[in-house]
C-alpha cells in the first residue's frame, strides 16, 4: 500500500506540473490545480503517517479531511464547464465541510499529541463523523456532475472535457462504495478487520492515481488547442509534417470568403473593440469563449482563410498598439519604457515580445523608435523650413 501512495503522490505532483507550467491558465484549470495539489498533499501525509506514526490505531484508523473536497472540485469544474455565467465566488458554501472536517482533525490530532497517547473513544468519535460527511459530500456532488452532463449534452468539442468529469466523478463514486462494502465486510466478518482495512485503503489510493492520470490524459489531449508561441517557420514545418487525406485538402480562397467572411468579421471585431489580445494569458479556448464561437472554426479561420497561426494574429494586434503607444508618447514628448509598453500590450515576456517585433515589422524595437525620433525631426525641420 505504501508503494501506491508514494507512486500517486509523485504522479499527483507531476500532473500537477504539467497544468500549471505547461497549459495556459483558466478558471476552470485552476480547479484542476486544486484537486491535484489535494490529491499529492493527502497521499503525501498518508505516506509520512504509515512511516514515522508508530501507533496503528492512527495509521489505520484515522480519516484524513482533505478527501472531501474531491467531490465539490469536481462538481465545480463541471459548473465552470457547462454555465457562461459560472462565478467560482459564488460557490463558496461547496467547501464548508472541507473546513470543519480540518479543523476538526487539527484539534483530535493536537488532543493526542498533548495527551500523548490515543484516545480511543474520541478517535471512534472523529471516524464515524469524518465518514459520514466524505461519504455524503462525495457521493452527492460526483452524482450531481454526471446528471448536470447527461443533461446538458455535449459537442465534439466538448467530448474531452465532459469525459474527464464523467470518469473523475464515478472514480469518487466507486470509493464511496468501497466504504458501503468495508462496512458490509467488517460486520460479517469483524476478525478480518486488518485485511479489509488495508485492502480497501489500497483500492481507494489506487483510484486516486488514476484520478491524475486522467487529468494527464486529458491535458495532452487538449495541448494542441493553446499551440506555444513558436516562429511561423517552425509551424510550417509542423503543419507539412501532418500528413492528409485526399479529401482533406483546405477549400480555395472563394469557398472561404464564402464560409467564414462574416464569422471572421465578428471575431476580428470583437478583438479589436474589446482589445481581447491585451490579455497576455488570451488563448484558443479563451478567445472562443470570449467571442461565442467555436475553437475549432477560430482555428481552421485562422490557418485557412487568413493563413496564420494562433498566435502571430494575436501578437500583430499586440504590436499595433505597442506603436500606437510609442507615436503618441513621441507626440507628448513622454518618456518611453518599452518592456511596460510591451506588457501593457498584452505581451507576457520581454523575450517573445522582442522575437515577434523583429519578425512582424522588420526591425527591434529600438530601432523601430529610432526611425521614428528621425523622422519625427525631419518633419519638424522641413516645416521649420
Amino acid at each position: 500500500m505504501q508503494y501506491i501512495v508514494i507512486i500517486g503522490a509523485f504522479q499527483a505532483l507531476v500532473a500537477l506540473w504539467l497544468l500549471q507550467f505547461r497549459e495556459r491558465k483558466s478558471p476552470s484549470n485552476y480547479l484542476f490545480i486544486f484537486l491535484l495539489s489535494a490529491i499529492a498533499v493527502h497521499l503525501i501525509i498518508k505516506f509520512v503517517i504509515f512511516n514515522f506514526i508508530p501507533d496503528e490505531s492512527i495509521r489505520q484508523q484515522m480519516n484524513t479531511f482533505i478527501g472531501v473536497c474531491y467531490g465539490p472540485l469536481i462538481y465545480l469544474y463541471t459548473l465552470s464547464k457547462t454555465k457562461k455565467d459560472f462565478s467560482l465566488a459564488k460557490k463558496w458554501y461547496t467547501f464548508i465541510p472541507l473546513f470543519i472536517l480540518m479543523i476538526a482533525y487539527l484539534t483530535v490530532a493536537c488532543v493526542f499529541f498533548v495527551l500523548n497517547r490515543v484516545d480511543q473513544k474520541l478517535l471512534d468519535l472523529y471516524n464515524d463523523f469524518s465518514l459520514t460527511v466524505l461519504f455524503t459530500i462525495n457521493l452527492y456532488y460526483p452524482l450531481r456532475s454526471v446528471l448536470i452532463i447527461n443533461k446538458n449534452g455535449f459537442k465534439n468539442s466538448q467530448r474531452i472535457e465532459y469525459d474527464v468529469i464523467k470518469r473523475i466523478s464515478y472514480c469518487i463514486l466507486f470509493m464511496e462504495l468501497l466504504v458501503i462494502i468495508s462496512k458490509i465486510l467488517l460486520h460479517t466478518s469483524p476478525e478480518y478487520f486488518h485485511l479489509i482495512n488495508i485492502s480497501v485503503r489500497t483500492v481507494a489510493y489506487f483510484l486516486l492515481l488514476v484520478i491524475c492520470l486522467l487529468i494527464v490524459r486529458k491535458s495532452l489531449k487538449t495541448e494542441i488547442a493553446a499551440l506555444p508561441e513558436l516562429p511561423d517557420s517552425h509551424f510550417k514545418i509542423a503543419v507539412e509534417n501532418i500528413p492528409l487525406e485526399k479529401e482533406n485538402f483546405p477549400l480555395n480562397t472563394l469557398d472561404y470568403e464564402i464560409k467564414f467572411n462574416e464569422l471572421w468579421q465578428k471575431m476580428d471585431d470583437s478583438v479589436k473593440q474589446k482589445q481581447l489580445f491585451r490579455d497576455c494569458e488570451l488563448n484558443l479556448d479563451q478567445l472562443a469563449l470570449k467571442t461565442e464561437i467555436n475553437k475549432y472554426q477560430i482555428s481552421e479561420m485562422l490557418n485557412g482563410y487568413k493563413h496564420k497561426p494562433f498566435y502571430r494574429y494575436i501578437n500583430e494586434y499586440r504590436i499595433e498598439y505597442f506603436k500606437n503607444m510609442v507615436e503618441k508618447a513621441i507626440q507628448k514628448n513622454e518618456n518611453i519604457n518599452f518592456l511596460s509598453f510591451a506588457y501593457e500590450s498584452g505581451f507576457k515576456s520581454k523575450s517573445s515580445f522582442n522575437r515577434y517585433f523583429k519578425e512582424i515589422i522588420g526591425k527591434t524595437p529600438s530601432e523601430y523608435y529610432k526611425s521614428l525620433l528621425h523622422a519625427s525631426k525631419q518633419q519638424s525641420f522641413e516645416i521649420s523650413a
